[in-house]
């Protein structure tokens, strides 16, 4: 267990301070058992922005059974370009305060193959837009925007995954295939009703001792009435680097990246990556090569955990107009 000073730097919080830490540990002794984890970070940025997120990965004995958990809660001024893949460059700045919980509890079945359940929440408790614009001239009120007087969601799932990469925080070899079904409704007291999945795709090559080959394709589809904090970005820190996150927004999503991965001497390593993506209303609007928003980029690597190969990354990006910074601990994917 170790915790330290963090600072993190992307496109939506510029400068970001606080504080992280980081529990490792082995739920048995047989040594089939992958190494568990749970990381937490506190942070507040330059822009105002407050966050607090837990994140955790749990391998039980002999990997009988998986927990996976996801937890925020933050204050969050950001920017909204509209819905679509081809958005205006005019942005307006709007405010959430918001809860977020989603937990996966999996068994397994057959090698490296979980099942299981999920259930996702997310609670919007406020949302402030249109400061200082005219009544009715907010992108939020022209697009008649679903969730923007914020939004409550809770909705039951279905998970399948497979798992067969070396290290979770830095693989060399293996494929991880996910695949996620939640259904939010009403009877679950949501405030929307619709159906979303995802698909994660990703696969590891190791070309040498010192080279890596990295390959993620990701697929986020939503049927229904989406509230707008629940739909499919470009841009993060993990996949479309180089866009805002929420740059490009809608219903449905496709993208997908490769990084050449490079380990350079002792704890330093740099990467190369590349990506495309885009975003539609409709699942059908995203299959097709019209309107993908490509960003490439590259990055620095330093070991900070050689034993279980945790790494802080810095990497610049570049999309289509637009570029990002980051500065984070664990891999992109």
């Amino acid at each position: 267990m170790f915790a330290f000073p963090a600072m993190i730097y992307s496109p939506e919080t510029t400068l970001a301070f606080g504080g992280a830490g980081n529990y490792y540990f082995k739920l048995g002794h047989d040594s089939t058992t992958r190494t568990s984890y749970v990381q937490a970070l506190g942070l507040y940025t330059l822009r105002h922005q407050a966050v607090l997120a837990m994140e955790s990965v749990i391998f039980f004995h002999n990997e009988k059974y998986l927990l996976k958990t996801k937890a925020s809660t933050s204050y969050f001024p950001d920017r909204f370009w509209g819905l679509g893949n081809n958005s205006g460059n005019d942005f307006e700045r709007y405010t959430i305060g918001q809860f977020y919980l989603y937990p996966q509890l999996l068994r397994r079945t057959y090698k490296k193959l979980f099942l299981g359940a999920a259930f996702e929440m997310q609670n919007v408790f406020s949302f402030e837009y249109g400061k200082g614009l005219p009544s009715g001239q907010s992108l939020f009120d022209q697009q008649n925007v679903n969730g923007r007087s914020g939004s409550f969601i809770s909705g039951l799932g279905l998970v399948a995954l497979w798992d067969g990469r070396d290290n979770a925080f830095s693989p060399t070899k293996g494929l991880y295939f996910s695949y996620s079904v939640n259904d939010f409704s009403d009877l679950l007291g949501s405030r929307y009703n619709f159906t979303s999945q995802a698909v994660d795709i990703r696969k590891y090559f190791p070309l040498s001792k010192n080279h890596v080959l990295a390959f993620q394709f990701v697929l986020h589809a939503n049927n229904g009435t989406v509230p707008v904090r629940s739909m499919a970005n470009i841009g993060s820190n993990t996949i479309m680097r180089g866009y805002y996150e929420g740059r490009f927004t809608d219903k449905n999503l496709i993208a997908f990246q490769v990084e050449h991965r490079i380990h350079l001497i002792n704890r330093l390593g740099m990467v190369l990556f590349g990506a495309a993506g885009r975003v539609g209303s409709k699942a059908e609007d995203v299959f097709t090569f019209n309107g993908l928003k490509p960003a490439v980029g590259t990055g620095i690597r330093y070991a900070i955990d050689k034993k279980e190969k945790l790494n802080f990354r810095f990497d610049v990006g570049f999309g289509q107009r637009s570029n990002g910074f980051y500065f984070y601990i664990t891999e992109a994917f």
